[in-house]
């Protein structure tokens, strides 16, 4: 059979589709493989955004990763912990993240509050939260210096939380995650590089985070692979901090550069911790 009688035999919707499916692939791979620093750049944030805007779009996801994370010890020991983890979300107030492996570290955030707990140590604690999932991911990072690497995912626009005027970097060529061809884009700034590996074909979700906190002691990364997206989840008890009863209440440290900066504004009343 020529390829002449092969596409005459094909349907209008089937063809619609294989012509869809050949703008997507050129959307990510670009007419031509770009030549400069300015050219990777500018694809790499092309391509952030197109991922930005889909996310952006979903008003709830639950995805599910494997994940290889670094822990630092106080001593500066470096030990590697592999976690398979389950995140959800609603916007504007709501997420959920799950972590099997390591510390067990699970956490709720409810519009007002999040809970933490860490189920291989018996330990849970609570802290007052802004009311969005925006202003909350920027509380933990610097009140409490716990940067989310797949909190920059959940923020309402991920292009911002993830790029800002001084990235540098951007599209690296293509390579597959397990048998998925992908675009690989290595983002440079100030205290942090991350990778990113969307796929060559289909929505712009990501297959692929590696994040490296090079400000931090011991410079940890956190590498995400990302095997499952749900933007239907049934979620509603998700939110509802669930801890056992016999976990022990433990306070959550806040960094001395925000407790030096709230010395200055009226105090707030410390919230207790308080099993659901």
């Amino acid at each position: 059979m020529t390829v002449r009688t092969w596409y005459a035999m094909l349907s209008r919707p089937a063809v619609t589709g294989l012509a869809a499916l050949v703008v997507l692939a050129g959307s990510a791979c670009g007419a031509r493989e770009p030549a400069t620093d300015a050219e990777r750049l500018a694809r790499g944030r092309d391509l952030v955004q197109q991922m930005s805007t889909r996310l952006a779009a979903a008003t709830a996801v639950r995805v599910t990763t494997t994940e290889v994370r670094d822990l630092v010890h106080a001593s500066g020991r470096k030990e590697t912990v592999s976690t398979t983890g389950v995140y959800t979300m609603r916007r504007p107030d709501r997420f959920h993240t799950k972590a099997t492996g390591g510390h067990g570290l699970e956490t709720w955030y409810n519009g007002k509050t999040l809970t933490i707990a860490m189920h291989a140590d018996k330990v849970f604690a609570q802290a007052p939260m802004p009311d969005t999932i925006d202003r909350t991911l920027d509380a933990l990072a610097e009140r409490y210096d716990v940067p989310l690497p797949m909190g920059d995912l959940f923020h309402s626009s991920a292009a911002k939380a993830l790029l800002s005027d001084t990235t540098t970097g951007g599209y690296t060529g293509t390579e597959n995650v397990g048998s998925t061809p992908a675009v690989h884009l290595a983002f440079k700034d100030v205290g942090v590089d991350r990778d990113l590996w969307l796929p060559v074909q289909g929505e712009p979700l990501p297959l692929r985070l590696k994040v490296v906190q090079k400000s931090r002691k011991g410079q940890p990364s956190a590498d995400l692979t990302f095997t499952a997206w749900d933007f239907a989840p049934q979620a509603d008890a998700t939110f509802v901090p669930k801890v056992p009863a016999e976990f022990e209440g433990i306070a959550i440290v806040q960094r001395a550069a925000a407790v030096k900066a709230a010395a200055t504004a009226p105090a707030a009343e410390p919230a207790a911790p308080a099993k659901k």
